[in-house]
């Protein structure tokens, strides 16, 4: 049995079980019409979180500030991702996903637009954990009968990604290894930081993933190099030189040759760091 130790609204409590072990409990009503000191209505409650884990990160503050309907509709994530997907959401995730989505949905309802400009760069990297996030979606359409945005399964797939829940692990470490390595390479070439602060920098970062996808897994990209991009090569040459320069660490990391065509998209991403470094020196 587990006994109340404080309400904090209807809809959260905290408990202590029979083991002294403090939790955090969520449920529609599970604090309605309860007192200190009484048994948990078990029937009521839906999520739990143990204490250590949410106030350590200030997930418990979240946990407060975030409506019910958006911790129930994140919950549902959770258990969606468990069953379907084996993917199981650490505590501190699952809260700042609840709080993210709650964010989004005001900026809604304030008539602020929602734009994601990495959305289409994020699903070619991440394409599977993409399909996972669009699956999210539609769990919180069917929970909040609120129907978001594409964009927002853009900024799901990177919640998930950047917790290291999806994907293969040696890939992941593997493109640690190497963004790394070409951060190196950009600011001892041209003296540029990448630090994915920036759009541009972001931006950059998310190419440089983008080709190491397709170097690991073998799977070649062709464009058009034609004129227009023969005069940018021919425009900056010390950016090209920097390009040919992570070209050829790819081609000797994965074995695996980097295209013109990627080193000319690599050029355009270098020209757009430098104007963007330049602007912000002004």
């Amino acid at each position: 049995m587990r006994t109340i130790t404080k309400i904090f609204n209807n809809n959260i409590v905290s408990a202590v079980d029979a083991d002294g072990e403090d939790v955090i409990l969520v449920g529609a009503g599970v604090g309605y019409l309860a007192s200190k000191g009484a048994a948990v209505d078990e029937s009521r409650v839906e999520r739990e979180f143990h204490l250590t884990g949410v106030g350590r990160s200030g997930a418990f503050r979240v946990l407060l500030e975030v409506p019910y309907p958006v911790l129930r509709a994140t919950s549902r994530v959770s258990e969606l991702l468990a069953k379907t997907y084996g993917i199981r959401l650490p505590t501190t995730v699952e809260v700042g996903l609840a709080d993210h989505l709650a964010q989004s949905i005001r900026r809604i309802d304030e008539g602020i637009p929602l734009y994601n400009s990495m959305l289409w760069e994020t699903k070619m990297t991440y394409p599977g954990e993409f399909a996972i996030a669009l699956h999210a979606l539609d769990v919180i359409h069917e929970e909040l009968g609120r129907k978001l945005p594409l964009d927002e399964a853009g900024f799901i797939t990177l919640h998930l990604v950047n917790a290291g829940l999806v994907g293969d692990p040696g890939r992941a470490m593997t493109l640690g290894t190497t963004i790394r390595a070409i951060i190196d390479i950009v600011r001892g070439d041209l003296g540029i930081e990448v630090d994915g602060a920036t759009t541009a920098s972001a931006r950059f970062l998310t190419h440089i993933k983008f080709v190491v996808q397709r170097l690991t897994r073998n799977r070649a990209h062709h464009g058009a190099a034609d004129e227009y991009y023969q005069a940018l090569i021919a425009d900056n040459p010390e950016l090209y030189a920097c390009a040919e320069h992570i070209g050829r660490y790819l081609d000797e990391s994965f074995d695996a040759g980097v295209t013109d065509e990627e080193r000319i998209y690599l050029l355009l991403h270098l020209i757009t760091l430098r104007d963007e470094q330049q602007r912000a020196a002004d």
